[in-house]
């Protein structure tokens, strides 16, 4: 046994001495968390944009270069004012658009097509009476989109032509709407 006795009726070990508690004790200060961490994860966050940035710059992810297009819209032979008005309109909507719209007279197509088609026997059949009207555009984007130009079809135009110039790296194409 023990050599340690204890009388009867006691506990075998007192219990701690009571600390004071109450409002009037200052909290105990939280402990400080280490800020070793800090300056590696920054130099991860660094490199790892970086990697990543190059990664996609090697890959060609890059802004997708502009393109001019212009726009010849030829108006039928019998087109109204109203037509004229209307086509000249959504025309000038074109999202885009670098240019004003210009009406091209019968009289100014039929003498680009005396010198377009010189000596041929498409002009013997052409006067500046059958010569329809056009309107002239250009626009800027990077792709070029049909959809404004849709309302076209109930404005008096007989066809349109979408032509996309050529760049120092990409060559023209005509576009179908």
């Amino acid at each position: 046994m023990s050599d340690v006795s204890v009388p009867p009726g006691e506990p075998a070990e007192k219990p701690a001495p009571k600390t004071p508690s109450g409002r009037f004790l200052a909290p105990e200060p939280a402990p400080q968390p280490s800020r070793g961490w800090v300056l590696p994860a920054l130099l991860a966050l660094v490199v790892g944009a970086g990697a990543t940035f190059g990664g996609l710059w090697l890959a060609g992810w890059r802004q997708a270069p502009e393109h001019q297009y212009n726009l010849l819209v030829v108006l039928k032979l019998d087109a109204t004012p109203q037509q004229k008005d209307a086509a000249k309109a959504t025309l000038t909507d074109l999202p885009g658009r670098s240019s004003d719209v210009v009406l091209v007279s019968k009289a100014e197509s039929y003498a680009n097509a005396q010198k377009t088609y010189a000596g041929t026997e498409e002009l013997k059949k052409l006067t500046e009476a059958t010569t329809p009207e056009s309107f002239k555009v250009s626009s800027v984007g990077t792709t070029f989109s049909c959809s404004p130009l849709l309302p076209l079809a109930d404005q008096g135009v007989s066809s349109l032509s979408i032509v996309q110039l050529e760049t120092a790296d990409e060559p023209g194409a005509k576009i179908t709407c």
